[in-house]
């Protein structure tokens, strides 16, 4: 009889040691909702990042808007508008690229989301199938069915090992029921998330729709701007007025830049700028339009002067670095537009004007040939187009004797 008693009791534990393992495997083998969220979904990081963007632009804009409307009320001149018109539309353009970055970060989220879902609903099931077969096995097995396993033993060591293995079994038990609890919240929290998140999805796609429809209303009223500036002589002479004075804000922001670069000693180790009269590289594919120096307007006689060439490009088409520089200035300067302005060293700076997107920031170092921006119409009265400039100080040089042939 203890014999028998002995066989029964491993026939018992193996399969029991068997099933335990088997789910021990599954549990390695198969990854955890957090392994499937965190390898695909885009990090806490750069959602706050693309948060905050989002509302720094959104802010930028709205204040341009008052702006703009202040002036209308105020009759301000049609070029002063028109200024604030042009930071209108590429801020907007600036909104309208980070919405759509949104939308494809939420896009990237919601997979995300339905993939660790669906897994959290297949990991339920599977735990709740294990917890069903448990408690079919201890209502079938009676309440005395532990004690009863303990005093078949035939000796006290023998009880003893089997009370601890009974212990462990309730322990994996317990484990069990916790992780079902556990997976159950899991799974609604998933769900909540794929709801916001699919809910943000039509809430920014709606906003994208209104900015749209506000950016050609403002490209419309652009072009009116443009026509008149173009057609009626006050216009064209308040544009040339205004012309000038960005012209001298121009020289006074250069000679800044000069006064630091003198005064503070210059880690710049670039190739003596000069020595690339005649070699460098043309900003931007394109028709030379307007040329260095003077020009008298053929229907309003105005006489101006041209501080650099304008090259005629396509909208979007790169505008390169015609030299190894740092970024010394990124912003808007009326009459200009987005300008970028790289030092070379030696006193030597080049402007990039009308710009569209920029791709670099203040302070950073670029090479010969390197994208800085793309060709855009800010600023400009002329359509798409890049403006450049070389300044040796506050001297404008001629940039066609400085292109290769």
């Amino acid at each position: 009889m203890p014999c028998t008693r002995r066989m029964t009791f491993h026939g018992l534990l193996r399969p029991a040691a068997r099933g335990a393992l088997v789910a021990s495997v599954l549990l390695v083998l198969l990854p955890t909702g957090h392994g499937v969220w965190s390898q695909s979904t885009p990090s806490r990081g750069e959602v706050e990042s693309q948060k905050a963007r989002l509302k720094q632009i959104q802010a930028d804009i709205e204040r341009h808007r008052a702006k703009t409307q202040q002036l209308k009320k105020e009759e301000a001149s049609v070029v002063k508008q028109l200024a604030h018109v042009d930071k209108e539309i590429v801020l907007s353009k600036k909104l309208l690229a980070a919405l759509a970055a949104r939308e494809q970060q939420l896009d990237r989220q919601i997979d995300s989301l339905r993939v660790t879902t669906a897994y959290e609903q297949q990991m339920l099931a599977y735990q709740q199938r294990k917890l069903a077969t448990r408690v079919r096995q201890m209502y079938m097995r009676g309440p005395n069915y532990e004690l009863e396993v303990v005093l078949a033993s035939s000796s006290a060591l023998e009880a003893s090992r089997r009370y601890k293995f009974l212990q462990l079994v309730a322990e994996r038990d317990a484990r069990l029921v916790q992780e079902v609890r556990a997976r159950k919240v899991e799974l609604e929290s998933e769900q909540a998330a794929l709801t916001e998140a699919m809910a943000d999805v039509v809430s920014l796609r709606t906003m994208r729709a209104m900015e749209d429809g506000k950016l050609r209303e403002t490209k419309t009223a652009r072009v009116s701007m443009l026509q008149q500036i173009r057609t009626q002589g006050s216009h064209h002479t308040q544009a040339v007025d205004e012309l000038r004075k960005s012209e001298d804000e121009l020289k006074d922001l250069i000679s800044r830049l000069e006064q630091e670069r003198l005064s503070e000693p210059s880690d710049l180790s670039f190739t003596d700028f000069s020595v690339l009269k005649g070699k460098l590289i043309r900003p931007v594919s394109g028709r030379v339009t307007k040329n260095f120096g003077q020009e008298k307007h053929p229907k309003f006689g105005t006489v101006t002067f041209n501080n650099g060439v304008n090259i005629k490009a396509p909208a979007g088409a790169p505008i390169r670095a015609v030299a190894t520089g740092k970024v010394e200035f990124v912003d808007w300067i009326s009459g200009y537009g987005n300008c970028i302005i790289l030092n070379h060293g030696g006193g030597y700076y080049t402007l990039y004007a009308h710009t569209a997107e920029i791709f670099v920031r203040s302070g950073q170092v670029v090479s010969q040939n390197d994208v800085i921006a793309e060709v855009g119409d800010s600023g400009s009265l002329e359509g798409y187009e890049c403006h450049f400039e070389i300044r040796k100080s506050k001297q404008a040089l001629d940039p066609m004797k400085w292109f290769a042939k």
